[in-house]
């Protein structure tokens, strides 16, 4: 399982650079928070989150959903990379303040390549909008430089 050094995004390139020593959460922290917990988390961390922007990893080495998905032919879902990317956005809303539940509205996806048991960690890109407790994300979903999917999420954050 690959563990990075560290990551910020550099808005200029619309890239990650790893460089920076900061994890900003971690999974028990993720965890702790409102998130879905155990096999249906599938964020490992938050590298860096600053304004609009946020850049999260989750490890796909050893994943639990390649035995059970198409084990003779296995593949990451494209179900688990939307909500991947809804997450990462209810992440960002609860680190902009906003507390509740958090559900998906909507979302819109384009796979470009498959994930595979071989792969080492999607790194997730995303922008966030936000209008009172709605918020709309465009997630880029890269492994090594390479887009596998771009998703589009829009999270309402239920309040308590």
């Amino acid at each position: 399982m690959r563990r990075p050094t560290a990551s910020h995004f550099d808005p200029r390139r619309g890239r990650v650079n790893l460089e920076l020593p900061d994890l900003l959460y971690d999974r028990s922290k993720l965890e702790a928070i409102f998130l879905p917990t155990g096999q249906m988390l599938q964020l490992d961390r938050v590298l860096h989150l600053h304004g609009n922007k946020l850049v999260a990893e989750f490890d796909v080495r050893g994943h639990w959903v390649f035995p059970m998905h198409f084990p003779s032919d296995p593949i990451f879902p494209g179900s688990l990379l939307i909500e991947a990317a809804g997450q990462a956005v209810a992440v960002w809303a609860w680190h902009a303040g906003l507390r509740g539940k958090p559900r998906m509205l909507r979302v819109a996806a384009k796979f470009k390549q498959p994930v595979l048991p071989g792969d080492d960690a999607v790194t997730l890109c995303a922008e966030v909008q936000q209008r009172r407790n709605i918020c709309l994300g465009n997630v880029e979903l890269s492994l090594g430089g390479r887009t596998v999917a771009e998703v589009r999420p829009m999270i309402l954050v239920l309040p308590n």
